[in-house]
């Protein structure tokens, strides 16, 4: 493997354990599209189990803008705007495996077989990752973090959720 792969693989799994922060992922616009792309094309497949295949191709694309623009506005009000590649990078980095992670077991999850319940303890890991990228990135305490993520949350939900119908 290719020492700046590693390097990068190195990066990432320290930001799912926590031992990392954005300050950490290095600053590159190419780098935060190559993130940005698998990590559209992975929201289209999990949106493909909820919604039109012609839906879901636009879902994650829009999800992923949406992202990129609750972190450009947060880091703006906090007065750093200059984070903004290494945080979405970072967030977008680890958004590829959580939903790599979860495709498989939203694919095979039934009723019966439990694997809802592991689906849940990864949106969980996610938003801990999440709280802790931005806790970073915002300079800000971990309860404040832990607003801003579900404020995240909740314009993903209803923005994304009244925009592509999943809600009524």
């Amino acid at each position: 493997m290719n020492p700046h792969w590693r390097a990068l693989a190195g990066v990432v799994g320290d930001l799912l354990r926590l031992r990392r922060g954005p300050q950490d992922v290095p600053h590159s616009p190419a780098l935060l599209l190559l993130a940005l792309i698998p990590y559209a094309l992975l929201g289209c497949a999990l949106a493909a189990f909820a919604m039109p295949p012609s839906r879901a191709l636009l879902y994650g694309p829009t999800e992923a803008a949406l992202m990129a623009l609750l972190v450009y506005l947060s880091l703006a009000v906090r007065r750093r705007p200059a984070r903004f590649v290494q945080t979405l990078t970072a967030l977008t980095l680890v958004g590829v495996v959580f939903n790599a992670l979860s495709l498989p077991l939203t694919a095979l999850a039934q009723p019966e077989n439990g694997l809802g319940l592991l689906i849940l303890v990864l949106v969980a890991w996610s938003f801990a990752v999440s709280v802790h990228i931005l806790r970073l990135a915002l300079d800000i305490p971990v309860p404040g973090s832990v607003l801003v993520n579900l404020g995240f949350f909740f314009a993903a939900y209803f923005g994304l959720g009244y925009l592509f119908g999943l809600l009524s």
